[in-house]
């Protein structure tokens, strides 16, 4: 595929996976108690933490999303002068993203050894039981994040994104 292909194909699920966590992020903001409990249920945090974790997750994934929109937006050629705010935004809004996604994985997959059988709480689409599945759409989330991340860097005379160095004109 061509390099500005590929651009556009990540900038599309970079924009998409922005829009899931700012998503996820105002359905946690929206039912703050419904939230805590959520997160009451998975035993591992003390319970004066549970009110400081409910009300700032819910914005550093709102923050991360739109961060990453607002980056992929940026790199477009809409934009005759490519600011690099725009990497800068994704690149840190994919680290936010991809040390979230992490972390529920590493929280689904100890509540799961742990037996426990509640409410994932992730706040998408439907509500379901920690299990395998909420353990591998965050597992493709963090993988989604992590291509796009890896994207972001250039090896040494190589292109933005590019797999393959930049032929110099002669």
């Amino acid at each position: 595929m061509s390099v500005s292909v590929m651009r556009f194909v990540s900038s599309g699920v970079g924009i998409v996976l922005g829009g899931l966590f700012v998503y996820a992020g105002v359905q946690k903001h929206l039912a703050p108690y419904e939230f805590a409990e959520s997160i009451l249920a998975y035993q591992l945090l003390p319970s004066g933490l549970v009110g400081l974790v409910t009300a700032t997750l819910p914005w550093v994934e709102m923050v991360s999303g739109f961060s990453l929109i607002l980056g992929c937006l940026m790199r477009s050629r809409r934009f005759s002068n490519p600011s690099p705010v725009g990497g800068i935004l994704r690149r840190s809004a994919l680290l936010l993203i991809l040390g979230q996604s992490l972390l529920f994985v590493a929280v689904l997959l100890i509540t799961m050894a742990r037996g426990l059988k509640i409410d994932c709480g992730c706040g998408l689409f439907f509500q379901r039981q920690v299990g395998l599945e909420s353990i591998l759409e965050d597992a493709l989330l963090l993988g989604v994040a992590g291509w796009l991340y890896w994207r972001e860097w250039p090896a040494g005379g190589r292109e933005e994104g590019s797999l393959s160095p930049v032929q110099s004109k002669l």
